[in-house]
């Protein structure tokens, strides 16, 4: 049996399951939720389905593990302070739009401000402590972070420059829904046409609500509430809505860019993505994932807004406007939010500013035609919003 189909056969269910209880150390044999069994074994058979490399079943089964042991360990501390429940995360600031739109600029942006809850790295990757851990000192989560993030990222020197890595840093939230194995991120990292089918075919609420569970656990681990949570994930762009069925006091900012710059830019990020999944990687490949991706989160959001929009505290913010003048966009955030502006978040965010230009870590280019694709073809796939959006 060659390397490959070796790492196929450990990445099965009981393996893996037998691997995750012995590594979580809490003394489970079973899981008090099997809820997203289903899902799991839709994941689990995606390396059957796809001509997946070696390094990308490798890097899929530790992701998989991490998401089982974290489980355990809440599922343990649930038991033993059934408190955490209680905690209350209920009005998020939300943070939506296409990748490659500002989104993160604008995430690290607001949470430089104290008075807001910031998603860092480490918390995404591990929301749960690690054995023998000091409550209030995430410290070997930190460390864990520090060594460990690229290699379980697929992430290299470009993609450093297009999204910057580091534990203490605000990331993105969508680490967390992931691991409840129903959900998008999965199909970015690991695309399998047949599991976003089952994907599209089902609610997007147990992984918000899964994410909801985590952000109590760790609201819970730094004593208590401190401030609303600042979210960002662009899988949520067409999903708000489902966001604010399990965050009901949910305030929203999208940034909108030029969707023919983000699509480029997304292009030239998957192939990031992608290197360790596929080898070779076909470059076409990237392009029409990407559009198949980010056009249906669209259409998925403009329907969305049409339809709920103007009951929802959604702000609209131009890409421009975010990354030249942040701060009137964080004004309109607070005030829908009914947070008071102060002088020291206000403080906070221009030195965040002043400490992080734009492409501090190098550039990068790309095009569109390098994957198959043109402006025509783009305005095809993306319909009105495409046009809409030109040059914002």
């Amino acid at each position: 049996m060659d390397e490959l189909s070796q790492a196929k056969q450990a990445f099965t269910f009981e393996p893996l399951l037998d691997q995750a209880f012995a590594e979580a150390g809490t003394g489970a044999k079973a899981f008090r939720d099997e809820s997203f069994f289903e899902g799991l074994h839709r994941v689990l058979a995606i390396p059957h389905n796809i001509a997946i490399s070696l390094s990308g079943v490798q890097i899929m089964h530790a992701n998989s593990l991490r998401f089982l042991v974290n489980r355990l360990r809440w599922e343990a501390d649930v038991e033993k302070y059934p408190e955490i429940l209680d905690e209350d995360v209920d009005d998020p600031i939300v943070v939506l739009g296409l990748p490659r739109s500002g989104t993160t600029k604008l995430q690290r942006f607001l949470s430089a401000d104290p008075a807001l809850q910031a998603t860092p790295a480490w918390a995404m990757w591990n929301p749960a402590p690690f054995p023998g851990e000091e409550r209030g000192n995430p410290a070997p989560r930190r460390e864990w972070a520090a060594r460990m993030m690229n290699a379980v990222t697929n992430t290299g020197d470009t993609y450093q420059k297009m999204h910057e890595f580091a534990a203490d840093e605000a990331e993105e939230s969508s680490f967390i829904p992931i691991a409840n194995f129903d959900n998008i991120g999965q199909f970015i990292t690991a695309p399998d046409y047949s599991y976003l089918d089952w994907l599209r075919s089902r609610s997007r609420v147990p992984s918000q609500a899964y994410l909801k569970q985590m952000l109590k656990y760790l609201q819970w681990q730094q004593g208590g509430k401190k401030g609303p949570w600042l979210l960002k994930n662009p899988c949520n762009t067409g999903e708000f809505l489902e966001v604010l069925e399990v965050f009901p006091r949910a305030t929203f900012v999208i940034s909108r860019r030029d969707i023919y710059k983000t699509m480029g830019s997304s292009m030239r990020m998957g192939t990031e993505i992608l290197q360790n999944t596929f080898d070779p990687l076909d470059p076409k490949f990237v392009g029409q994932y990407t559009v198949d991706i980010w056009a249906y989160e669209a259409k998925r959001y403009l329907e969305q807004r049409q339809a709920k929009g103007s009951e929802v505290r959604l702000i609209e913010a131009d890409y421009k406007t975010c990354v030249a003048d942040g701060i009137s966009v964080a004004r309109e955030v607070y005030a829908a939010h009914g947070l008071p502006w102060t002088k020291e978040g206000e403080a906070a965010m221009r030195q965040w500013d002043l400490d992080n230009p734009r492409h501090k870590l190098g550039s990068y280019g790309y095009e569109l035609e390098d994957y198959g694709w043109s402006e025509e073809k783009i305005a095809d796939a993306f319909g009105p919003i495409a046009e809409d959006w030109r040059g914002k």
